[in-house]
């Protein structure tokens, strides 16, 4: 029986390092040239085959170990999934499709390398998706965008037809242009007449006088007296019902039951306020006829709000009449102005009426007998005329 010697196994220990740095080493070419055939033996068979002398065939110490530390020195060691990689072997070709494979068809000996890296996927090429759109975008749009167009095309002179060439079907919304004039000279829809009921008194004069207003004077005098020519007698309905409305407001405030009077003190104090209403609307457009000379209609519009004045209840109190004869008054006064500016302008029948008119008024107001006389001067200047 053949017994070793520890020098021995020390020897045999060391001539199998070769074989294992052999498994462990990395290829900078993956070549049949660095692989090992099956048939090769190993540097540890080698070593433990018997040559002719009977010995085991060794190498030389010094070579071995040379030899040993250049390849300790230069392969270090691979990771844990490095060394499963290289165990599974050369890849084989698969029956079903590979991406290995060189589009266009290639030959069954093309494989990639296994230290080649993965190709990216082109999508220009696997697929005709544009990738600036989505399935929905188009059909929402309605269109499908045509191909995309290469930089170089643009230029700034077709700026405004790009949006035409991507989206063919997408109408041009033109933005519109923010306008700083009043609506009622761009609206053309409504009527002039509907747009001068929401101007003021003070804008419809100055409205007019600047149409009237020409290079010369006589031609403006000339267009002040058309216009003139056409003014007509003021409209006192409006002014009417504004006042029977404020007359209606005292009746509503006085008292509903049978029991309770309604001219007396208690009466009084809840449409005292009223009261005071009713005249201020009165003083107001009095003043509006007075001071645009308009007597005629300052003549008709005494007539009609006496009857209003004296349809307004008489309280028990004379102090709570108060208001009621600052309202005659103020009509008495209205009255004898016009008689004294109007004049003979005011016509021959409105003269008549108003005549018999102050007779019946100096019942609810003695005072309004100077205008009675103030009326027949007049009269009696135009007979000796």
């Amino acid at each position: 029986m053949t017994t070793t010697t520890p020098t021995l196994q020390t020897r045999m220990a060391l001539a199998e390092i070769p074989d294992r740095l052999e498994a462990l080493r990395v290829a900078n070419t993956p070549t049949n040239a660095n692989r090992r055939t099956p048939d090769e033996p190993t540097p540890a068979a080698t070593a433990n085959t018997p040559n002719n002398g009977g010995g085991l065939g060794l190498r030389e110490v010094n070579d071995l170990n040379v030899a040993q530390a250049q390849d300790f020195s230069f392969s270090p060691l691979p990771s844990p999934d490095e060394l499963i990689i290289r165990q599974r072997g050369r890849r084989r070709l698969t029956t079903t499709f590979s991406p290995d494979k060189v589009n266009g068809g290639g030959s069954g000996n093309a494989m990639r390398s296994p230290f080649q890296r993965t190709p990216t996927k082109n999508l220009q090429l696997t697929s005709g998706m544009i990738l600036r759109s989505s399935p929905r975008k188009r059909l929402t749009m309605g269109s499908t965008p045509p191909e995309p167009t290469p930089m170089e095309i643009y230029s700034p002179i077709k700026l405004t037809s790009t949006k035409q060439q991507l989206w063919p079907g997408t109408p041009i919304v033109k933005k519109l242009k923010m306008d700083d004039r009043p609506v009622a000279q761009t609206n053309t829809d409504v009527s002039l007449p509907a747009l001068l009921q929401g101007l003021s008194q003070q804008q419809l004069i100055d409205l007019i006088m600047c149409n009237i207003k020409q290079e010369t004077p006589t031609t403006t005098q000339c267009a002040e007296d058309q216009i003139r020519a056409q003014l007509p007698t003021p409209d006192i309905s409006l002014l009417e019902q504004e006042l029977h409305y404020a007359k209606r407001l005292i009746f509503k405030s006085l008292p509903t039951s049978r029991l309770c009077k309604k001219t007396d003190a208690a009466a009084y104090s809840k449409a005292a306020i009223h009261l005071n209403e009713f005249k201020r609307v009165l003083q107001t457009q009095a003043k509006r006829l007075h001071d645009s000379t308009h007597w005629d209609a300052l003549v008709d519009y005494v007539s009609m709000a006496w009857q209003c004045v004296a349809s307004t209840p008489n309280w028990e109190s004379n102090s709570h009449n108060a208001v009621r004869r600052q309202c005659f008054k103020l009509l008495a006064c209205s009255c004898y102005a016009a008689i004294k500016h109007g004049g003979m302008r005011l016509g021959q029948t409105r003269l008549e009426t108003l005549e018999r008119n102050l007779r019946e008024w100096s019942k609810d107001y003695e005072d309004v007998l100077s205008c009675v006389n103030a009326l027949q001067r007049t009269l009696n200047s135009r007979t000796s005329l």
